[in-house]
Protein backbone atom coordinates (compact mmCIF):
# COMPACT_ATOMS: atom_id res chain seq x y z
CA UNK A 1 0.00 0.00 0.00
CA UNK A 2 1.29 3.49 -0.85
CA UNK A 3 2.45 5.50 2.14
CA UNK A 4 2.50 9.27 2.09
CA UNK A 5 5.88 10.86 2.72
CA UNK A 6 6.33 11.31 6.44
CA UNK A 7 3.76 8.69 7.50
CA UNK A 8 4.56 7.08 10.84
CA UNK A 9 5.32 3.57 9.56
CA UNK A 10 7.78 4.83 6.97
CA UNK A 11 11.44 4.51 7.89
CA UNK A 12 13.71 7.55 7.36
CA UNK A 13 15.67 5.88 4.56
CA UNK A 14 12.44 5.28 2.62
CA UNK A 15 11.36 8.96 2.61
CA UNK A 16 12.07 11.07 -0.47
CA UNK A 17 15.21 13.16 -0.15
CA UNK A 18 14.68 16.89 0.15
CA UNK A 19 16.39 17.42 -3.21
CA UNK A 20 13.78 15.16 -4.82
CA UNK A 21 11.01 17.37 -3.43
CA UNK A 22 12.36 20.86 -4.08
CA UNK A 23 15.81 20.38 -5.64
CA UNK A 24 16.70 21.74 -9.07
CA UNK A 25 16.79 18.27 -10.67
CA UNK A 26 13.24 17.46 -9.65
CA UNK A 27 12.00 20.90 -10.65
CA UNK A 28 13.59 20.62 -14.10
CA UNK A 29 11.84 17.31 -14.71
CA UNK A 30 8.51 18.82 -13.57
CA UNK A 31 9.01 21.92 -15.70
CA UNK A 32 9.91 19.79 -18.74
CA UNK A 33 6.67 17.84 -18.31
CA UNK A 34 4.67 21.05 -17.85
CA UNK A 35 6.25 22.55 -20.97
CA UNK A 36 4.91 19.63 -22.97
CA UNK A 37 1.41 20.34 -21.63
CA UNK A 38 1.74 24.06 -22.43
CA UNK A 39 2.67 23.08 -26.00
CA UNK A 40 -0.45 20.87 -26.17
CA UNK A 41 1.54 17.64 -26.31
CA UNK A 42 0.57 14.34 -24.78
CA UNK A 43 4.02 13.78 -23.26
CA UNK A 44 6.84 15.91 -21.79
CA UNK A 45 9.48 17.55 -23.93
CA UNK A 46 12.49 15.32 -24.27
CA UNK A 47 15.83 16.24 -22.72
CA UNK A 48 17.22 16.56 -26.24
CA UNK A 49 14.52 19.11 -27.21
CA UNK A 50 15.08 21.23 -24.11
CA UNK A 51 18.85 21.13 -24.63
CA UNK A 52 18.51 22.22 -28.26
CA UNK A 53 16.09 25.04 -27.34
CA UNK A 54 18.47 26.19 -24.59
CA UNK A 55 21.60 26.05 -26.77
CA UNK A 56 23.38 23.36 -24.72
CA UNK A 57 24.34 19.73 -25.26
CA UNK A 58 21.95 16.95 -24.28
CA UNK A 59 24.60 15.53 -21.97
CA UNK A 60 25.03 18.87 -20.18
CA UNK A 61 21.28 19.25 -19.65
CA UNK A 62 20.98 15.61 -18.57
CA UNK A 63 23.56 16.22 -15.86
CA UNK A 64 21.37 19.05 -14.51
CA UNK A 65 18.40 16.68 -14.20
CA UNK A 66 20.65 14.15 -12.45
CA UNK A 67 21.57 16.64 -9.72
CA UNK A 68 24.60 18.52 -11.02
CA UNK A 69 24.85 22.06 -9.58
CA UNK A 70 26.81 24.19 -12.03
CA UNK A 71 26.98 27.97 -12.08
CA UNK A 72 25.43 29.17 -15.31
CA UNK A 73 25.90 32.56 -16.91
CA UNK A 74 22.82 34.74 -16.84
CA UNK A 75 22.18 34.70 -20.62
CA UNK A 76 22.24 30.88 -20.49
CA UNK A 77 19.83 30.86 -17.51
CA UNK A 78 17.43 33.08 -19.46
CA UNK A 79 17.76 30.79 -22.47
CA UNK A 80 16.97 27.72 -20.36
CA UNK A 81 13.99 29.50 -18.74
CA UNK A 82 12.64 30.33 -22.20
CA UNK A 83 13.17 26.74 -23.38
CA UNK A 84 11.10 25.43 -20.46
CA UNK A 85 8.41 28.17 -20.85
CA UNK A 86 8.89 29.26 -17.22
CA UNK A 87 6.81 32.00 -15.62
CA UNK A 88 8.37 34.79 -13.53
CA UNK A 89 8.33 32.88 -10.23
CA UNK A 90 9.79 29.75 -11.84
CA UNK A 91 12.45 31.83 -13.58
CA UNK A 92 13.42 33.40 -10.26
CA UNK A 93 13.70 29.91 -8.72
CA UNK A 94 15.97 28.80 -11.57
CA UNK A 95 18.17 31.84 -10.94
CA UNK A 96 18.38 31.11 -7.22
CA UNK A 97 19.58 27.56 -7.90
CA UNK A 98 22.03 28.35 -10.73
CA UNK A 99 23.20 31.90 -9.94
CA UNK A 100 22.54 32.23 -6.22
CA UNK A 101 20.54 35.44 -6.66
CA UNK A 102 17.26 36.75 -8.01
CA UNK A 103 17.11 37.63 -11.70
CA UNK A 104 17.53 41.25 -12.77
CA UNK A 105 14.18 42.87 -13.46
CA UNK A 106 13.87 45.30 -16.31
CA UNK A 107 12.08 48.53 -15.38
CA UNK A 108 8.98 49.32 -17.37
CA UNK A 109 9.52 51.59 -20.35
CA UNK A 110 8.52 55.29 -20.06
CA UNK A 111 4.79 55.81 -20.49
CA UNK A 112 3.93 52.24 -19.45
CA UNK A 113 0.57 52.05 -17.71
CA UNK A 114 -1.23 49.29 -15.88
CA UNK A 115 -4.02 48.85 -13.37
CA UNK A 116 -2.62 50.41 -10.21
CA UNK A 117 -6.02 50.62 -8.51
CA UNK A 118 -5.09 48.31 -5.57
CA UNK A 119 -1.98 50.40 -4.88
CA UNK A 120 -3.97 53.62 -5.14
CA UNK A 121 -6.27 52.28 -2.42
CA UNK A 122 -3.20 51.56 -0.29
CA UNK A 123 -1.96 55.11 -0.92
CA UNK A 124 -5.31 56.52 0.17
CA UNK A 125 -5.21 54.43 3.36
CA UNK A 126 -1.99 56.18 4.42
CA UNK A 127 -3.91 59.41 5.05
CA UNK A 128 -3.09 61.75 6.72
CA UNK A 129 0.47 60.76 5.84
CA UNK A 130 1.80 61.70 2.39
CA UNK A 131 2.45 58.67 0.20
CA UNK A 132 3.39 58.19 -3.43
CA UNK A 133 4.46 55.67 -6.05
CA UNK A 134 7.48 56.23 -8.28
CA UNK A 135 8.99 54.15 -11.08
CA UNK A 136 12.62 53.22 -11.74
CA UNK A 137 13.33 56.76 -12.99
CA UNK A 138 11.49 58.43 -10.08
CA UNK A 139 8.50 59.49 -12.19
CA UNK A 140 5.50 59.88 -9.87
CA UNK A 141 2.79 57.47 -11.02
CA UNK A 142 0.44 57.71 -8.02
CA UNK A 143 -0.09 59.75 -4.84
CA UNK A 144 -2.68 60.50 -2.18
CA UNK A 145 -4.34 63.79 -1.19
CA UNK A 146 -1.87 64.49 1.61
CA UNK A 147 1.05 64.22 -0.82
CA UNK A 148 -0.59 66.79 -3.10
CA UNK A 149 -1.24 69.12 -0.18
CA UNK A 150 2.29 68.90 1.21
CA UNK A 151 3.96 68.92 -2.21
CA UNK A 152 1.71 70.45 -4.91
CA UNK A 153 4.38 69.85 -7.59
CA UNK A 154 3.06 66.26 -7.94
CA UNK A 155 0.02 67.76 -9.70
CA UNK A 156 2.20 69.09 -12.53
CA UNK A 157 2.49 67.18 -15.85
CA UNK A 158 4.89 64.18 -15.60
CA UNK A 159 6.16 64.98 -12.09
CA UNK A 160 9.59 63.55 -11.23
CA UNK A 161 11.03 63.43 -7.71
CA UNK A 162 14.68 63.85 -8.70
CA UNK A 163 13.98 66.69 -11.09
CA UNK A 164 12.07 68.58 -8.38
CA UNK A 165 14.30 67.71 -5.41
CA UNK A 166 17.58 68.55 -7.18
CA UNK A 167 16.62 71.40 -9.50
CA UNK A 168 13.55 73.26 -8.22
CA UNK A 169 14.16 76.35 -6.05
CA UNK A 170 11.31 75.35 -3.70
CA UNK A 171 13.10 72.10 -2.85
CA UNK A 172 16.22 73.99 -1.78
CA UNK A 173 14.09 75.94 0.68
CA UNK A 174 11.93 73.08 1.90
CA UNK A 175 14.69 70.52 2.59
CA UNK A 176 16.63 71.49 5.69
CA UNK A 177 20.28 70.89 4.69
CA UNK A 178 19.45 70.61 0.99
CA UNK A 179 23.03 69.71 0.06
CA UNK A 180 22.88 66.64 2.31
CA UNK A 181 19.68 65.56 0.58
CA UNK A 182 21.19 66.21 -2.85
CA UNK A 183 24.19 64.01 -1.99
CA UNK A 184 21.85 61.13 -1.06
CA UNK A 185 19.66 61.57 -4.14
CA UNK A 186 22.65 61.65 -6.48
CA UNK A 187 24.04 58.54 -4.78
CA UNK A 188 20.68 56.85 -5.38
CA UNK A 189 20.84 57.82 -9.07
CA UNK A 190 24.36 56.36 -9.33
CA UNK A 191 23.10 53.10 -7.78
CA UNK A 192 20.07 53.00 -10.09
CA UNK A 193 22.26 53.42 -13.17
CA UNK A 194 24.26 50.35 -12.11
CA UNK A 195 21.16 48.34 -11.19
CA UNK A 196 19.27 49.12 -14.39
CA UNK A 197 22.26 48.99 -16.74
CA UNK A 198 22.24 52.65 -17.77
CA UNK A 199 18.53 52.91 -18.50
CA UNK A 200 18.25 55.65 -21.19
CA UNK A 201 15.62 57.64 -19.29
CA UNK A 202 17.84 57.62 -16.19
CA UNK A 203 20.86 58.74 -18.23
CA UNK A 204 18.82 61.59 -19.70
CA UNK A 205 17.60 62.61 -16.23
CA UNK A 206 21.16 62.56 -14.86
CA UNK A 207 22.42 64.76 -17.71
CA UNK A 208 19.63 67.23 -16.95
CA UNK A 209 20.48 67.25 -13.26
CA UNK A 210 24.21 67.64 -13.86
CA UNK A 211 23.61 70.75 -15.96
CA UNK A 212 23.18 72.44 -12.56
CA UNK A 213 26.56 73.52 -11.19
CA UNK A 214 25.77 72.65 -7.56
CA UNK A 215 24.63 69.14 -8.47
CA UNK A 216 27.69 68.61 -10.68
CA UNK A 217 30.01 69.71 -7.86
CA UNK A 218 28.38 67.19 -5.47
CA UNK A 219 28.41 64.43 -8.13
CA UNK A 220 32.09 64.94 -8.85
CA UNK A 221 33.01 64.69 -5.18
CA UNK A 222 33.55 61.38 -3.42
CA UNK A 223 31.47 58.72 -5.27
CA UNK A 224 28.70 57.30 -3.09
CA UNK A 225 26.06 54.60 -3.63
CA UNK A 226 22.71 54.50 -1.82
CA UNK A 227 19.96 51.99 -2.58
CA UNK A 228 16.99 53.82 -1.02
CA UNK A 229 15.92 56.32 1.63
CA UNK A 230 14.11 53.72 3.69
CA UNK A 231 14.15 54.75 7.35
CA UNK A 232 15.91 58.07 6.69
CA UNK A 233 15.04 60.78 9.21
CA UNK A 234 15.15 64.37 7.96
CA UNK A 235 13.64 67.81 8.46
CA UNK A 236 11.31 69.78 6.21
CA UNK A 237 10.56 73.50 6.17
CA UNK A 238 7.36 73.93 4.15
CA UNK A 239 4.57 76.45 3.95
CA UNK A 240 1.97 73.78 4.69
CA UNK A 241 2.85 74.11 8.38
CA UNK A 242 3.29 77.87 8.53
CA UNK A 243 7.01 77.47 7.74
CA UNK A 244 7.74 75.53 10.93
CA UNK A 245 10.37 72.80 10.68
CA UNK A 246 9.02 69.27 11.11
CA UNK A 247 10.97 66.04 11.52
CA UNK A 248 9.81 63.17 9.30
CA UNK A 249 10.90 59.68 8.30
CA UNK A 250 10.52 58.01 4.90
CA UNK A 251 9.49 54.37 4.55
CA UNK A 252 10.18 52.65 1.21
CA UNK A 253 8.46 49.43 0.10
CA UNK A 254 8.59 47.47 -3.15
CA UNK A 255 5.19 45.90 -3.98
CA UNK A 256 5.61 42.25 -4.90
CA UNK A 257 3.24 42.53 -7.87
CA UNK A 258 4.90 45.73 -9.09
CA UNK A 259 8.62 45.30 -8.26
CA UNK A 260 9.60 48.13 -10.63
CA UNK A 261 7.73 50.64 -8.43
CA UNK A 262 8.63 52.21 -5.08
CA UNK A 263 5.88 52.76 -2.51
CA UNK A 264 6.99 55.61 -0.25
CA UNK A 265 5.18 56.88 2.85
CA UNK A 266 6.28 59.91 4.86
CA UNK A 267 5.38 60.07 8.52
CA UNK A 268 6.38 62.40 11.34
CA UNK A 269 8.24 61.74 14.56
CA UNK A 270 7.48 62.65 18.15
CA UNK A 271 3.67 62.61 17.88
CA UNK A 272 0.80 60.62 16.44
CA UNK A 273 -0.96 63.84 15.50
CA UNK A 274 -0.84 65.59 12.16
CA UNK A 275 1.94 68.20 12.56
CA UNK A 276 -0.31 70.66 10.73
CA UNK A 277 -3.03 70.50 13.38
CA UNK A 278 -2.65 72.70 16.44
CA UNK A 279 -5.25 71.62 18.98
CA UNK A 280 -5.34 75.08 20.54
CA UNK A 281 -4.48 77.18 17.52
CA UNK A 282 -6.19 78.54 14.44
CA UNK A 283 -5.62 75.35 12.46
CA UNK A 284 -7.50 73.17 14.93
CA UNK A 285 -10.79 73.41 13.07
CA UNK A 286 -9.49 72.68 9.59
CA UNK A 287 -8.51 69.02 9.76
CA UNK A 288 -10.60 66.38 8.00
CA UNK A 289 -10.49 62.99 9.78
CA UNK A 290 -7.00 63.92 10.95
CA UNK A 291 -5.88 64.63 7.37
CA UNK A 292 -4.02 67.85 6.64
CA UNK A 293 -5.71 70.21 4.21
CA UNK A 294 -5.27 73.77 3.10
CA UNK A 295 -6.58 76.73 5.05
CA UNK A 296 -10.01 77.72 3.63
CA UNK A 297 -9.85 80.23 0.77
CA UNK A 298 -10.97 83.80 1.16
CA UNK A 299 -14.72 84.13 0.64
CA UNK A 300 -16.64 87.13 -0.64
CA UNK A 301 -17.41 88.30 2.90
CA UNK A 302 -13.75 87.97 3.92
CA UNK A 303 -14.44 85.54 6.75
CA UNK A 304 -11.79 82.93 5.81
CA UNK A 305 -8.02 83.42 5.47
CA UNK A 306 -6.28 82.59 2.23
CA UNK A 307 -4.65 79.16 1.72
CA UNK A 308 -0.91 78.71 1.84
CA UNK A 309 -0.84 77.95 -1.89
CA UNK A 310 -3.05 77.78 -4.95
CA UNK A 311 -3.24 75.43 -7.91
CA UNK A 312 -3.09 76.29 -11.57
CA UNK A 313 -6.50 75.03 -12.65
CA UNK A 314 -9.84 73.55 -11.60
CA UNK A 315 -8.72 70.28 -13.19
CA UNK A 316 -5.73 70.11 -10.83
CA UNK A 317 -8.05 70.66 -7.86
CA UNK A 318 -10.46 68.03 -9.22
CA UNK A 319 -7.63 65.45 -9.28
CA UNK A 320 -7.46 65.69 -5.48
CA UNK A 321 -10.81 63.85 -5.31
CA UNK A 322 -9.05 60.61 -6.26
CA UNK A 323 -9.13 58.21 -9.18
CA UNK A 324 -12.94 58.36 -9.69
CA UNK A 325 -14.04 61.96 -9.02
CA UNK A 326 -17.75 62.87 -9.04
CA UNK A 327 -18.53 66.27 -10.54
CA UNK A 328 -21.26 68.37 -8.89
CA UNK A 329 -22.14 71.04 -11.48
CA UNK A 330 -25.56 72.04 -10.07
CA UNK A 331 -24.31 72.35 -6.48
CA UNK A 332 -21.30 74.29 -7.77
CA UNK A 333 -23.64 76.87 -9.32
CA UNK A 334 -25.60 77.06 -6.07
CA UNK A 335 -22.42 77.54 -4.05
CA UNK A 336 -21.56 80.71 -5.93
CA UNK A 337 -19.75 82.14 -8.92
CA UNK A 338 -16.23 80.83 -9.51
CA UNK A 339 -16.72 77.76 -7.32
CA UNK A 340 -16.45 74.16 -8.46
CA UNK A 341 -17.24 71.16 -6.25
CA UNK A 342 -16.02 67.59 -6.76
CA UNK A 343 -16.82 64.62 -4.50
CA UNK A 344 -14.56 61.62 -4.04
CA UNK A 345 -15.87 58.18 -4.94
CA UNK A 346 -17.02 57.44 -1.38
CA UNK A 347 -18.98 60.68 -1.23
CA UNK A 348 -17.49 61.46 2.17
CA UNK A 349 -15.19 64.26 1.04
CA UNK A 350 -15.69 67.21 -1.27
CA UNK A 351 -12.97 69.27 -2.94
CA UNK A 352 -14.17 72.89 -2.81
CA UNK A 353 -12.23 74.87 -5.43
CA UNK A 354 -12.47 78.66 -5.78
CA UNK A 355 -11.10 80.76 -8.64
CA UNK A 356 -8.79 83.60 -7.63
CA UNK A 357 -7.32 86.68 -9.20
CA UNK A 358 -4.56 85.84 -11.66
CA UNK A 359 -6.21 82.62 -12.85
CA UNK A 360 -5.16 80.44 -9.91
CA UNK A 361 -7.49 78.14 -7.96
CA UNK A 362 -7.58 77.74 -4.17
CA UNK A 363 -8.93 74.48 -2.77
CA UNK A 364 -10.23 72.90 0.41
CA UNK A 365 -10.68 69.25 1.31
CA UNK A 366 -13.97 69.21 3.27
CA UNK A 367 -16.14 66.60 4.89
CA UNK A 368 -19.30 66.32 2.84
CA UNK A 369 -21.51 67.77 5.56
CA UNK A 370 -19.14 70.71 5.99
CA UNK A 371 -19.49 71.44 2.30
CA UNK A 372 -23.28 71.06 2.31
CA UNK A 373 -23.59 73.40 5.31
CA UNK A 374 -22.13 76.22 3.19
CA UNK A 375 -24.70 75.95 0.41
CA UNK A 376 -27.93 77.99 0.72
CA UNK A 377 -30.70 75.40 0.49
CA UNK A 378 -33.45 77.90 -0.35
CA UNK A 379 -31.88 78.66 -3.75
CA UNK A 380 -31.35 75.07 -4.90
CA UNK A 381 -32.56 74.09 -8.34
CA UNK A 382 -34.10 70.67 -8.95
CA UNK A 383 -30.74 69.33 -10.16
CA UNK A 384 -28.92 70.80 -7.16
CA UNK A 385 -31.46 69.27 -4.77
CA UNK A 386 -30.79 65.83 -6.29
CA UNK A 387 -27.01 66.26 -5.95
CA UNK A 388 -27.46 67.55 -2.38
CA UNK A 389 -29.61 64.57 -1.39
CA UNK A 390 -27.27 62.07 -3.09
CA UNK A 391 -24.28 63.50 -1.23
CA UNK A 392 -26.09 63.57 2.09
CA UNK A 393 -27.25 59.97 1.57
CA UNK A 394 -23.62 58.90 1.01
CA UNK A 395 -22.79 60.04 4.55
CA UNK A 396 -25.48 57.83 6.09
CA UNK A 397 -25.49 54.11 6.82
CA UNK A 398 -26.14 51.80 3.83
CA UNK A 399 -29.23 50.15 5.33
CA UNK A 400 -32.42 52.18 5.25
CA UNK A 401 -33.49 51.72 8.89
CA UNK A 402 -30.20 53.00 10.29
CA UNK A 403 -30.14 55.83 7.75
CA UNK A 404 -33.63 56.93 8.90
CA UNK A 405 -32.47 57.02 12.53
CA UNK A 406 -29.47 59.12 11.51
CA UNK A 407 -31.73 61.52 9.61
CA UNK A 408 -33.94 61.86 12.67
CA UNK A 409 -30.85 62.74 14.71
CA UNK A 410 -30.04 65.44 12.18
CA UNK A 411 -33.61 66.75 12.30
CA UNK A 412 -33.86 67.09 16.08
CA UNK A 413 -31.62 70.17 16.48
CA UNK A 414 -33.26 71.75 13.44
CA UNK A 415 -36.74 71.24 14.95
CA UNK A 416 -35.57 72.56 18.32
CA UNK A 417 -34.24 75.68 16.58
CA UNK A 418 -37.54 76.14 14.74
CA UNK A 419 -39.47 75.83 18.03
CA UNK A 420 -37.28 78.53 19.62
CA UNK A 421 -37.73 80.84 16.66
CA UNK A 422 -41.51 80.36 16.63
CA UNK A 423 -41.64 80.97 20.39
CA UNK A 424 -39.62 84.19 20.05
CA UNK A 425 -41.80 85.31 17.16
CA UNK A 426 -44.92 84.77 19.22
CA UNK A 427 -43.43 86.85 22.04
CA UNK A 428 -42.67 89.72 19.70
CA UNK A 429 -45.99 89.63 17.88
CA UNK A 430 -48.45 92.29 19.10
CA UNK A 431 -51.27 91.00 21.22
CA UNK A 432 -54.62 90.92 19.40
CA UNK A 433 -56.84 93.94 20.17
CA UNK A 434 -59.59 93.20 22.69
CA UNK A 435 -63.21 93.85 21.75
Amino acid sequence: MYRYPGSRDQSPDQRPALDELIGLAGLLRAWRAAAGTKMRRSKPLSQAEVAARAGMTERWYGELERGASPRLRRPKIDQLAAALLLDEDQRETLYLYTDGSSPPRSPRPPGYTEDLHPLQLLLDHQMPRPAYLSDASWNIVGFNRAMAQWFPWVLEPRPNLMRWALLHPDAREQYVDWEGHARIYLAMMRMALVKHDRLPELVSLLNEVLSDSECRRIWEGQPELVSSRDGHVFRLHISRFDHKDIEVVSQVLYPAAFPHLRFVAITWLGSREDPGVDADGPNAAIAVNGAPRATPPLRVDGTHPRPYWSLDSFEAARSLAGSSPVDLPALSDAAGEGIRLTADRSGRHVIWATSEAGGTVAFEDLKTREALARIPVSALTAGARREYQDLLRSTLAPDGATALRQLDELLVPQLDTIDLLVELRNQLSPAPASD
